[in-house]
């Protein structure tokens, strides 16, 4: 039997010690919560000077992967603790990521929207990210853990996360607003709460995963969920070194595929794009000198860059930053 626990509003460290705690102790569960109050979440992989300090929030580094993220009540959370012997055949991130999130895209679908899960931990409404999702082995359990996005606030978003200068920020907060989404802006004809949402949610979550919504054993926990979230605001844990290399490109994810790159060309030095790493396609630019003019609008594959009749330093400058490794002729 697999329960169901609709915990509703918590303190923000329950939400991410809930999942650990029952990993920990080998339990299997579908979680559904919210915090109280805003915080900020790392990924295991994640440098901690990517984490802006002066923002005032709490922070605390997560043992699954993904990247930095704001959380707040306006955002349900979901976690899945599984056996992995749940799931037959090959046991890859693509089958976990599909059996603990098709249930939310089912979701969505029965809104009248448009979803879909973009691989390997997105789920898009109308190609934009409503639900981003992280996931890992912790102990001996499949954890995936993800948020469905009530409404969003990018420029807190924004503010949480260090960039090398304001360009960057303004940037990061433009180019969510063009690739995320929310149930308020899909839908704004309907009052939507977290508690309606995690009602809804867990309905689907038993009838396609054969769950069956449970009481939470708080007292039975109780010690585990405690030194779990413990162990995740430890100083040590929370700042152990994971810097990037000195020459990494600074590049921040919007959704998968898309990501914002800022030029490391000391020529170029603000100069920031929105890339589709996929298709190796720009798709916006910020910072420009003023030397330039208004390209803004530029866009562009690798091919179309090159014929582009463009000087030929910011020519290089954005060939780098869509990932092309050849240098242009001059």
């Amino acid at each position: 039997m697999l329960p169901i626990y609709q915990l509703g509003e918590v303190d923000w460290i329950t939400t991410q010690s809930l999942y650990h705690g029952l990993a920990q102790l080998n339990e299997e569960g579908i979680v559904l919560c919210w915090p109280a109050t805003p915080y900020v979440s790392l990924g295991c992989h994640q440098a901690w000077e990517d984490y802006n300090e002066e923002c005032g929030l709490p922070v605390v580094r997560r043992k699954v992967g993904g990247s930095l993220v704001y959380l707040d009540r306006r955002q349900v959370f979901f976690q899945i603790i599984v056996n992995p012997r749940r799931v037959t055949g090959s046991r890859t991130p693509e089958r976990w990521y599909r059996y603990a999130l098709d249930p939310v895209v089912s979701y969505l679908k029965r809104l009248g929207l448009s979803a879909e899960l973009r691989l390997p931990a997105d789920i898009l409404a109308g190609g934009r990210k409503i639900s981003g999702n992280a996931g890992g082995q912790l102990e001996d359990r499949v954890v995936v853990v993800g948020n469905l996005l009530l409404d969003f606030s990018v420029e807190a978003m924004a503010e949480v996360r260090s960039a090398p200068h304001d360009i960057m920020r303004l940037a990061f907060a433009d180019s969510m607003r063009n690739h995320l989404t929310t149930l308020c802006e899909l839908l704004p004809d309907r009052i939507w709460s977290p508690e309606r949402v995690m009602r809804d949610l867990a309905s689907v979550f038993a009838e396609q995963l054969q769950a069956v919504p449970m009481p939470f054993p708080r007292e039975r926990f109780e010690h585990a969920l405690r030194e779990a979230g413990e162990k995740l605001i430890n100083r040590e844990w929370l700042t152990a070194s994971r810097s990037k290399r000195p020459d990494a490109l600074y590049s921040i994810k919007v959704r998968e595929g898309i990501y914002l790159r800022a030029s490391r060309d000391p020529h170029f030095p603000r100069l920031v794009a929105e890339v589709d790493v996929n298709r190796c396609r720009l798709l916006r630019v910020w910072g420009l000198p003023g030397t330039y003019g208004d390209l803004a609008p530029l866009k562009g594959t690798q091919e179309e860059l090159e014929a582009a009749p463009l000087a030929h330093g910011l020519k290089q400058a954005l060939l780098d930053l869509i990932g092309a490794k050849e240098r242009v002729a001059r």
